[in-house]
């Protein structure tokens, strides 16, 4: 292709068209040096040429328009797509040769330059080009710079035409195995089983007592078998839905980028959310203090949500408070958060008591910047071990880690030996 359009007062010209120039100027002081009239001819020729460039490019029609169509609109991570350009000369006049520069970001295409044949007067051009989902968000894809050149390069004429059209991109997904106790079917109809309620007639579940359950709950038949104080939570007939908490807070997560535990643990809630929808039930994500009583929502809707999600400050304690009293819902509670300290956890077990299902996912966001230690380790290990101790199922990703290996780490029962929290 012709080099780049130069600015200023030879602004028209390309890199080829000053290196016209240049050597005009040479063969003409040769002329003059040498006493050699070819020369002076040549150096006349080549000005001659570049003068035709000019008008060729002046006198064409630059009255375009530009249709731009994404396909699709909505790419899952890695997945591919085609942003397709349809280019009308509404003049009446043929236009120059045409070089099309989208613009798009580097991440998501190797190249959107392509060249057209000049367009006679009505006339139209479709040209596409390639695009690929490798990192999450909401990405705008114009608007469309057309350079406008001679045949022989030496003159280009720049046009910006056209809108934006928008392209998300969806966060990373894992396939995860079945088996992960989280109720409902494997149908998309909505037709799990009923939720757990705090209280009621019909039994659904069986758990071991912890400080602080309501004594009135105390399941003595179970009780006396197992020789420990166990609690039941009952049924209601209502669909069940899921409760995913996403920590998002900035000062917690560490590395950058795409390897950042920030961008692991939305892909972690990304990839839950998809899974769980499967299995026909609804999801409220949850990731700061709620105004509202939230809305549960298929993987769609949340999948939108979490492809531009970002760190910010949040007040976990007072969300967790918030989730302990049942506003974002009940069945069952999905945590995906870096690894809490001593009064978090404490907060979390008690926000999990009125769910018949826990579930962490403890992302390790001190591997994911490169500074893992023996200490962070051990506290890693004895969260976990904490939270298994109370009846939660537990895994730990740290950088590096496939996710769908780590849901698989779930399908272990947890212990329900008593705990001090």
């Amino acid at each position: 292709m012709p080099g780049r359009p130069r600015r200023g007062p030879l602004g028209l010209l390309t890199d080829r068209g000053l290196g016209m120039v240049v050597t005009a100027v040479l063969l003409w002081v040769a002329a003059r040096s040498f006493g050699v009239a070819e020369l002076q001819m040549a150096a006349v020729g080549v000005l001659t040429l570049l003068i035709l460039a000019v008008l060729f490019v002046m006198v064409a029609s630059a009255r375009l328009r530009v249709d731009r169509l994404v396909r699709p609109g909505r790419l899952f991570h890695d997945g591919q797509g085609e942003v397709e350009l349809t280019v009308a000369n509404v003049g009446r006049l043929p236009t120059a040769t045409l070089e099309l520069r989208d613009r798009v970001p580097a991440i998501l295409t190797s190249g959107s330059a392509v060249v057209a044949a000049p367009l006679r007067g009505g006339g139209r051009s479709s040209v596409r080009y390639p695009v690929r989902g490798l990192q999450r968000g909401r990405f705008a894809v114009g608007p469309l710079t057309v350079s406008m050149r001679d045949p022989f390069g030496l003159v280009s004429r720049e046009r910006v035409v056209g809108d934006t059209a928008p392209l998300t991109v969806y966060p990373p997904i894992w396939r995860l195995p079945d088996g992960v106790p989280i109720g409902g079917t494997t149908s998309m109809g909505g037709g799990g089983r009923p939720r757990p309620m705090p209280s009621g007639e019909d039994l659904a579940n069986v758990r071991e007592y912890v400080r602080g359950d309501d004594l009135r709950t105390v399941h003595w038949a179970s009780t006396a078998h197992r020789g420990k104080l166990m609690v039941r939570t009952a049924e209601s007939p209502q669909d069940p839905r899921v409760v995913l908490l996403l920590d998002i807070r900035a000062d917690r997560h560490q590395g950058r980028g795409p390897t950042s535990s920030f961008e692991t643990a939305v892909s972690a809630a990304a990839s839950i959310t998809y899974h769980v929808s499967a299995r026909g039930r609804q999801v409220v994500l949850v990731d700061r203090p709620l105004r509202s009583a939230p809305l549960g929502f298929g993987w769609q809707e949340w999948l939108e949500r979490l492809a531009d999600a970002a760190p910010a400050d949040v007040d976990l304690p007072t969300l967790l408070q918030q989730v302990g009293q049942g506003t974002a819902g009940d069945g069952t509670l999905i945590a995906v958060l870096t690894v809490p300290g001593a009064a978090e956890l404490r907060m979390l077990v008690r926000s999990g008591r009125g769910f018949s299902t826990r579930i962490a996912v403890l992302v390790d966001a001190d591997s994911h910047a490169g500074r893992p230690s023996p200490e962070a380790a051990a506290r890693t290990h004895a969260t976990a071990a904490a939270l298994q101790a109370v009846g939660w199922r537990v895994t730990v990703v740290s950088a590096g880690d496939r996710f769908d290996d780590c849901w698989q780490e779930l399908l272990r029962r947890p212990r329900l030996a008593g705990v001090r929290t």
